[in-house]
């Protein structure tokens, strides 16, 4: 098991910890999931199928697309979709679904099913760690860290171009993307008909991390008090439950396991509630 497939674990106890501390309503609708409510379409690369299983979601994988019901459907970054999915997906999302992509989705799906909105710069990046700056409104304003920005994952990834700036929400942004690729667009969502379309460049499942900082550098429990704002007793728990070592994972990798995490999470909630 590698260092971050053990922050991946950490990170959904974290989550589902801070939300019974902080959000007990969140950690109601979570345990309420069924796979009939979360659609998950497996891809190439990216796999936040093993997010929301670390989280102990259920989920239904690679559903027929003209028998899409559930509420919430994922659509992990690939190098071939369905062409029945593109095709399906835009009329799921305006009864009120929401839509959750990663990456190469960005071309091969949601430009095609939802035009005018977002596209691909028809740049691709190095395999590089950026940093991310969340926007204070974003699903990730909760645990953001004060001089210590998430890190951000890039394996050949698509940049962002938004094309309708009145009606698409930029969720987080990056400087490193704004000078490495003129695109600094990290995350964006917006609304389609009923429902909404959440799309993130690169992935929610990471094979990778950087320490810029001392701070990064740190033991992952630092991540729990500072960026998650757990309880003692519940640091105490994730460490007796996870049985990781505090020299295992650092905080960056729990970092971004668990901004990954956060949002998968958020998003089922929100999707649900919706």
């Amino acid at each position: 098991m590698t260092d971050l497939t053990k922050a991946y674990q950490i990170a959904a106890l974290a989550v589902r910890q801070r939300f019974a501390e902080q959000h007990p309503d969140y950690l109601t609708v979570l345990d309420a999931l069924k796979s009939e409510q979360v659609a998950v379409y497996k891809g190439s690369f990216d796999q936040a199928e093993a997010v929301l299983r670390n989280l102990n979601i259920p989920i239904k994988l690679d559903p027929e697309p003209h028998k899409l019901e559930t509420p919430i459907v994922f659509i992990n970054c690939s190098s071939e979709y369905n062409e029945a999915l593109i095709d399906n997906i835009a009329a799921h999302v305006s009864q009120g679904a929401w839509l959750v992509s990663s990456d190469w989705a960005l071309s091969h799906v949601v430009s095609k099913a939802f035009p005018g909105m977002v596209e691909w710069t028809q740049r691709q990046t190095d395999t590089e760690i950026i940093s991310v700056e969340p926007n204070l409104n974003s699903l990730w304003s909760e645990i953001v860290v004060l001089g210590a920005d998430p890190q951000w994952w890039l394996w050949g990834s698509h940049p962002i171009k938004v094309l309708n700036p009145d009606k698409v929400r930029i969720e987080a942004a990056s400087h490193d993307l704004l000078k490495r690729y003129d695109a600094p667009v990290v995350a964006v969502s917006f609304d389609w008909g009923k429902g909404q379309v959440f799309h993130v460049i690169s992935h929610f499942w990471a094979k990778s991390s950087d320490v810029p900082t001392l701070r990064h550098q740190g033991p992952y429990m630092d991540f729990l008090k500072a960026g998650m704002r757990l309880s003692e007793e519940g640091i105490e728990k994730i460490i007796s439950q996870s049985q990781v070592a505090p020299d295992e994972v650092n905080f960056a990798m729990l970092q971004s396991a668990a901004t990954a995490t956060e949002l998968v999470a958020q998003l089922c909630v929100r999707a649900v509630q919706n």
